[in-house]
């Protein structure tokens, strides 16, 4: 079964689905020996481990290349953050079809003007609502695998319209063929309901520490009916509070001793990178080098 394939078949299955984000292939290899069944790629975690804030400063090729490699590493299906598509409708065309080329089973594109801000950034700017169903329409036609799922994703929460145009937006971008809608974000307990009553069977959230948004257990949502959970923050999160950590730690005490202790041991780290795998690879191939036998 094609990756594709099983994310439809997550999708379609009763109950909510969690993808935690991550920016790079160790990241994603951490997600699925943990068990979970999908990843998610995170625009902002993929700037900031450029150094930059997620503000649209990469390239459609950077994130694209750096996709390609996450969905390398893993047997799950991976959805991508694809910001606004990297341009009008007719950019639309090219970054479906790119992202589904690397690997990707699913993206999110937004309505948001270019170049984006973060959903958790104040004074972002929406393209109209019928610009944005352009959009939808062009990455509808572009993808050539019909499971490639299409996730649009509006920003009008934080609008003069509040709840009242994301709920239109949403159904609105729903009837143009997208599959799922990426609410951002609801500031309330009582917005995420209306979210979820609002696109039933439908709707996507972003469960993050932005300091916007309430954090609720998975059940909560599940029971408000919510599909589809990504987790954009905390493993990234996580990684660079424990690296602050120890860089400071190291720079105080001159040794790594003081850090040592706290760390997952070299033989299961071995094991995550695959390395009796790679391994296996040279010793099957040794004799690739040997010289032609006699016919």
């Amino acid at each position: 079964m094609s990756r594709n394939r099983r994310l439809r078949e997550l999708l379609a299955r009763p109950g909510l689905l969690i993808a935690p984000g991550v920016h790079d292939g160790l990241g994603a290899r951490i997600v699925q020996e943990a068990g979970f069944d999908a990843v998610y790629i995170s625009g902002f975690c993929i700037e900031a481990s450029f150094g930059l804030p997620d503000m649209g400063m990469l390239t459609m090729t950077e994130v694209v290349d750096r996709a390609a490699a996450v969905a390398d590493a893993v047997d799950l299906p991976v959805i991508c953050d694809a910001d606004t598509g990297y341009g009008n409708a007719v950019n639309v065309i090219r970054t479906v079809q790119m992202f589904e080329r690397a690997g990707i089973s699913g993206v999110h594109i937004e309505d948001q003007v270019l170049p984006k801000k973060c959903g958790a950034f104040p004074n972002r700017t929406l393209v109209s609502k019928e610009e944005m169903i352009g959009k939808v329409h062009a990455a509808v036609d572009a993808r050539r695998d019909p499971d490639f799922v299409l996730i649009a994703r509006t920003d009008a929460v934080a609008s003069p319209g509040g709840m009242a145009e994301t709920i239109d937006r949403s159904l609105a971008y729903i009837e143009a063929g997208a599959d799922l809608v990426l609410v951002q974000i609801p500031r309330t307990l009582e917005e995420i309901r209306q979210t979820c009553e609002g696109i039933p069977g439908k709707a996507v959230l972003t469960i993050s520490e932005n300091q916007v948004a309430p954090v609720l257990p998975f059940a909560e949502y599940e029971k408000m009916g919510l599909k589809l959970g990504l987790l954009p923050l905390s493993l990234t999160f996580c990684a660079i509070t424990a690296m602050r950590r120890a860089a400071r730690s190291i720079k105080a005490e001159g040794s790594i001793l003081s850090v040592m202790g706290g760390n997952d041991k070299w033989d299961s780290i071995l094991e995550l990178v695959q390395l009796q795998r790679v391994l296996g690879w040279s010793e099957k191939y040794a004799t690739a080098g040997a010289p032609p036998r006699d016919r």
